[in-house]
Protein backbone atom coordinates (compact mmCIF):
# COMPACT_ATOMS: atom_id res chain seq x y z
CA UNK A 1 0.00 0.00 0.00
CA UNK A 2 1.35 3.23 -1.19
CA UNK A 3 1.97 6.23 1.82
CA UNK A 4 -0.96 8.46 -0.37
CA UNK A 5 -3.69 5.43 0.39
CA UNK A 6 -2.58 4.47 3.82
CA UNK A 7 -2.46 8.14 4.67
CA UNK A 8 -5.96 8.39 3.11
CA UNK A 9 -7.25 5.69 5.09
CA UNK A 10 -8.26 8.37 7.93
CA UNK A 11 -11.63 8.93 6.74
CA UNK A 12 -14.10 6.84 9.42
CA UNK A 13 -17.40 5.60 9.58
CA UNK A 14 -19.55 8.18 11.36
CA UNK A 15 -20.93 6.88 14.98
CA UNK A 16 -24.69 5.68 14.51
CA UNK A 17 -24.56 4.95 11.07
CA UNK A 18 -28.21 2.60 10.12
CA UNK A 19 -27.74 -1.03 9.82
CA UNK A 20 -30.59 -0.88 7.04
CA UNK A 21 -29.78 -0.52 3.69
CA UNK A 22 -26.57 -1.13 4.12
CA UNK A 23 -24.49 -3.85 2.04
CA UNK A 24 -22.79 -6.95 3.86
CA UNK A 25 -19.05 -7.90 2.96
CA UNK A 26 -17.85 -11.33 4.73
CA UNK A 27 -13.98 -11.25 4.85
CA UNK A 28 -12.51 -14.39 5.18
CA UNK A 29 -9.14 -14.18 6.13
CA UNK A 30 -7.08 -15.91 9.04
CA UNK A 31 -4.07 -13.29 9.33
CA UNK A 32 -5.18 -10.39 11.92
CA UNK A 33 -2.90 -7.89 10.65
CA UNK A 34 -5.26 -8.09 7.09
CA UNK A 35 -8.45 -8.29 8.56
CA UNK A 36 -7.15 -4.80 10.61
CA UNK A 37 -6.08 -3.61 7.74
CA UNK A 38 -9.31 -4.34 6.01
CA UNK A 39 -11.47 -2.59 9.21
CA UNK A 40 -9.63 0.65 8.38
CA UNK A 41 -10.14 0.21 4.44
CA UNK A 42 -13.74 -0.65 4.85
CA UNK A 43 -14.17 2.54 7.32
CA UNK A 44 -13.68 4.61 3.29
CA UNK A 45 -16.98 2.37 3.03
CA UNK A 46 -19.84 3.50 5.61
CA UNK A 47 -22.69 1.97 3.44
CA UNK A 48 -20.88 -1.50 3.89
CA UNK A 49 -21.03 -3.44 6.97
CA UNK A 50 -18.02 -5.95 7.55
CA UNK A 51 -18.65 -9.46 8.74
CA UNK A 52 -14.98 -11.53 9.44
CA UNK A 53 -14.17 -15.10 9.27
CA UNK A 54 -10.98 -16.83 10.55
CA UNK A 55 -10.96 -19.98 8.47
CA UNK A 56 -12.90 -21.12 5.09
CA UNK A 57 -15.67 -23.66 6.90
CA UNK A 58 -16.53 -20.98 9.43
CA UNK A 59 -16.93 -18.21 6.42
CA UNK A 60 -19.71 -20.86 4.47
CA UNK A 61 -21.24 -20.77 7.77
CA UNK A 62 -21.97 -16.99 8.36
CA UNK A 63 -22.31 -16.60 4.39
CA UNK A 64 -24.82 -19.18 4.55
CA UNK A 65 -26.56 -16.91 7.56
CA UNK A 66 -25.72 -13.54 6.82
CA UNK A 67 -26.37 -13.95 2.78
CA UNK A 68 -23.87 -11.43 2.13
CA UNK A 69 -23.80 -8.68 -0.69
CA UNK A 70 -20.10 -9.80 -1.33
CA UNK A 71 -17.00 -11.97 -0.02
CA UNK A 72 -13.46 -11.46 -0.11
CA UNK A 73 -11.38 -14.62 0.65
CA UNK A 74 -7.99 -15.49 0.91
CA UNK A 75 -6.50 -18.49 -1.03
CA UNK A 76 -4.31 -20.05 1.75
CA UNK A 77 -6.78 -20.67 4.41
CA UNK A 78 -6.94 -23.36 7.42
CA UNK A 79 -9.21 -25.76 6.82
CA UNK A 80 -10.11 -25.84 3.27
CA UNK A 81 -8.61 -23.57 0.91
CA UNK A 82 -10.21 -20.34 -0.52
CA UNK A 83 -10.35 -21.59 -3.79
CA UNK A 84 -12.88 -25.12 -2.08
CA UNK A 85 -14.63 -22.33 -0.48
CA UNK A 86 -15.46 -20.70 -3.79
CA UNK A 87 -16.07 -23.83 -5.37
CA UNK A 88 -18.92 -24.46 -2.24
CA UNK A 89 -20.04 -21.21 -2.73
CA UNK A 90 -20.61 -21.36 -6.63
CA UNK A 91 -22.37 -25.43 -6.27
CA UNK A 92 -24.47 -24.03 -3.56
CA UNK A 93 -28.34 -22.69 -5.15
CA UNK A 94 -28.69 -20.34 -1.82
CA UNK A 95 -24.80 -18.75 -2.50
CA UNK A 96 -23.85 -18.67 -6.40
CA UNK A 97 -25.16 -15.24 -6.99
CA UNK A 98 -22.71 -13.70 -4.27
CA UNK A 99 -19.75 -12.49 -6.04
CA UNK A 100 -16.16 -13.20 -4.82
CA UNK A 101 -13.00 -11.58 -4.94
CA UNK A 102 -9.81 -13.42 -4.23
CA UNK A 103 -7.44 -11.50 -2.16
CA UNK A 104 -3.78 -13.58 -2.28
CA UNK A 105 -0.14 -13.53 -2.04
CA UNK A 106 -0.54 -16.02 -5.11
CA UNK A 107 0.01 -13.66 -7.44
CA UNK A 108 1.39 -16.48 -10.35
CA UNK A 109 -0.51 -16.33 -13.42
CA UNK A 110 -1.31 -19.73 -12.97
CA UNK A 111 -3.26 -18.99 -9.51
CA UNK A 112 -4.85 -15.70 -10.56
CA UNK A 113 -6.24 -18.62 -13.35
CA UNK A 114 -6.98 -21.48 -11.01
CA UNK A 115 -8.85 -18.61 -9.00
CA UNK A 116 -11.07 -16.94 -11.74
CA UNK A 117 -11.94 -20.88 -13.07
CA UNK A 118 -12.64 -21.49 -9.40
CA UNK A 119 -15.77 -19.36 -10.09
CA UNK A 120 -13.89 -15.96 -7.98
CA UNK A 121 -15.10 -12.34 -9.93
CA UNK A 122 -11.73 -11.24 -9.67
CA UNK A 123 -7.94 -12.00 -8.30
CA UNK A 124 -6.26 -9.28 -6.24
CA UNK A 125 -3.19 -9.81 -5.22
CA UNK A 126 -1.16 -8.80 -1.51
CA UNK A 127 0.56 -6.31 -1.35
CA UNK A 128 -3.20 -4.98 -1.49
CA UNK A 129 -4.06 -1.82 -3.70
CA UNK A 130 -6.18 -0.40 -1.63
CA UNK A 131 -7.75 2.20 -4.64
CA UNK A 132 -8.22 -1.04 -6.96
CA UNK A 133 -9.68 -2.81 -4.04
CA UNK A 134 -12.22 -0.22 -3.33
CA UNK A 135 -12.80 0.11 -7.35
CA UNK A 136 -13.57 -3.44 -7.35
CA UNK A 137 -16.09 -3.49 -4.26
CA UNK A 138 -17.90 -0.48 -5.82
CA UNK A 139 -18.12 -2.11 -9.12
CA UNK A 140 -19.40 -4.98 -7.49
CA UNK A 141 -21.30 -4.01 -5.21
CA UNK A 142 -22.88 -1.45 -7.33
CA UNK A 143 -24.40 -4.06 -9.10
CA UNK A 144 -26.35 -5.55 -6.71
CA UNK A 145 -29.16 -3.84 -4.19
CA UNK A 146 -28.43 -2.88 -0.61
CA UNK A 147 -29.13 -5.41 1.84
CA UNK A 148 -32.48 -4.74 4.10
Amino acid sequence: MSQEEHDDLGNSTPEGTPERGKRVMLYVEDNPSNVLLMENIIKRRPQVKLITAHNGLLGIELAQAHRPDLLVVDINLPGISGLELCRRMKSSPETRHIPLIALSANAMPRDIQSGLEAGFSTYLTKPLSVLKFLAELDALLGKIAPST
